[in-house]
């Protein structure tokens, strides 16, 4: 696990712009077709203005990815007033 942090710190540093022009539907089509240690990657979104999804997080390296994604977001969708936008937060597994 560490070496696949440090691997992309690597790459994020030698080239900074890659980051910046990945789209989210690049960065769920990558993580769609590859696992984190064996697990599949659970995404953090949130439902906002007109239906928009805002894409917030991914969440990888633990053995339910989707559960802690799901606990995360708990608190924030049982109590509106944690949140400065309006909206629904969400987990995706992809």
């Amino acid at each position: 696990m560490r070496k696949i942090a440090l691997f992309l710190g690597l790459v994020f540093i030698v080239h900074p712009g890659y980051a910046a022009d990945v789209s989210d539907i690049a960065l769920e089509r990558y993580f769609k077709k590859t696992t984190v240690s064996g697990n599949h990657v659970a995404a953090l979104k949130k439902r906002i203005f007109q239906g928009d999804v805002a894409y917030l997080a991914t969440i990888h390296g633990y053995p339910n990815n989707l559960a802690v994604c799901e606990s995360l977001i708990a608190p924030y969708n049982s109590d509106a007033s944690k949140s400065v936008l309006p909206g629904t937060y969400f987990c995706e597994l992809l």
